[in-house]
């Protein structure tokens, strides 16, 4: 199971490095999570806010994340989107990082999700949430986006190649949070034919 478990992901990540190019261009035509940023960062109580993104791919929310604050680190398992990445948003800072092993920084105020978790299954978000919480200020934020639907495993080729997806429900989430977060709101929307759950959670005081 293991051999099988790092071989899907191994073919998720060898499809985004291939079709590096391809993907940026795709989603850069979809446009960034304005909305999402904005919302997030109006319950922001520090100036100039450290944020990491989680999945940063080729850099376009850390454009508009960038428009907040100047103190943004962003990660992904993709060399090719990290490489990308330094070159469409030279103002922020980027690093290859694996999130199932990935050290979190100290003192982050915000941190943002954007459709990236949806590559890890339960065990690794949980992971996710119990060094978010280690690694976030009091009262940090920490916005996460998924693909909505009840807890399952799916591989889905496309033009791009083969990639395996994770669907979450808000309730979902919210387990996995456990009681260490509290939720700001939560949302729905539909983009596409796709549902997403949408989640901002906030650490709870000690």
């Amino acid at each position: 199971m293991y051999y099988l478990v790092m071989d899907k992901k191994q073919q998720t990540v060898d499809t985004y490095n291939r079709s590096a190019a391809a993907m940026a261009k795709k989603f850069n035509s979809i446009g960034g999570r304005v909305e999402n940023v904005e919302k997030v960062f109006s319950y922001a109580t520090k100036e100039n806010s450290f944020v990491l993104e989680i999945g940063c791919g080729n850099g376009r929310d850390a454009a508009e994340i960038l428009k907040k604050t100047n103190h943004y680190l962003g990660i992904d398992i993709s060399e090719e989107m990290v490489k990308l990445a330094k070159e469409q948003t030279p103002a922020g800072e980027f690093e290859v990082a694996d999130i199932e092993t990935y050290k979190f920084p100290k003192d982050v105020d915000i941190i943002f999700s954007f459709a990236s978790l949806l590559h890890s299954n339960k065990e690794s978000v949980k992971r996710v949430f119990e060094e978010v919480y280690t690694a976030i200020s009091p009262g940090g934020l920490f916005f996460v986006s998924l693909k909505n639907a009840p807890y399952q495993e799916k591989a889905q080729t496309d033009e791009f190649g083969t990639r395996t997806f994770y669907y979450y429900t808000i309730e979902d989430l919210k387990d996995l949070a456990g009681e260490k977060f509290k939720v700001l709101w939560q949302d729905e929307p539909i983009h596409g034919k796709q549902k997403w759950a949408d989640v901002l959670f906030q650490k709870r005081d000690q």
